[in-house]
């Protein structure tokens, strides 16, 4: 999905992105937790809701954004209505009283604006974290209720976590990005969806 494929192909975007062929960069606007993009993957009524289902999202950004200023965007699925995915951190959140890890889970009521927000384990004891990866790689296990989160730092840093939330998949299935306070920026180089059914 390059920038160009998505100003073609997402069911919603943000009118506050400038569009080139490298990236799609979203500017500050006039709304907390608002919807950068919504790209259907599944259509209604062609999915079960308990068919075994798997999604990898890997995600490129401009890591010049999240290198020096207020960038926290949110990466994740929804079925219309509920949405499960990470937040992910820029490298100011890094250090300080508290270290926040790379990305955590998040997942609330999807929307032009997200609500009923629900964040947790976004802290650890110590900097797990000291640069800003030009790559996130999200899988869910929609079946599960489970996802994870990798980068590479380190010897590779992977989060993993369980969803309270259960996607109704026959409602059909959305890639969504939601960014958490308006003043923030997000650069997207690209990103790539894998869609896998794992079983009958």
């Amino acid at each position: 999905m390059t920038p160009l494929w998505l100003e073609s192909h997402a069911s919603y975007i943000d009118n506050s992105r400038v569009l080139t062929a490298e990236q799609i960069t979203f500017n500050a606007g006039p709304t907390d937790r608002a919807l950068l993009l919504r790209v259907p993957l599944v259509e209604a009524g062609i999915l079960e809701d308990d068919t075994p289902l798997n999604v990898e999202i890997t995600v490129a950004n401009d890591v010049s954004i999240g290198q020096s200023g207020d960038s926290d965007p949110s990466y994740g699925l929804s079925d219309g209505a509920k949405f499960i995915g990470f937040q992910t951190v820029d490298q100011g959140n890094y250090v300080g009283r508290h270290f926040f890890y790379p990305c955590h889970i998040l997942q609330g009521t999807s929307g032009e604006v997200f609500t009923d927000v629900e964040v947790s384990d976004k802290t650890s004891p110590t900097q797990v974290a000291k640069f800003y990866p030009d790559q996130f790689v999200f899988t869910f296990k929609l079946d599960k209720s489970w996802g994870s989160c990798f980068t590479a730092h380190g010897g590779g840093f992977i989060k993993t976590v369980n969803y309270t939330k259960q996607l109704l998949l026959s409602q059909g299935l959305f890639l969504e990005v939601y960014k958490i306070h308006k003043e923030e920026k997000v650069g997207i180089k690209y990103m790539e969806v894998t869609v896998r059914k794992t079983g009958d």
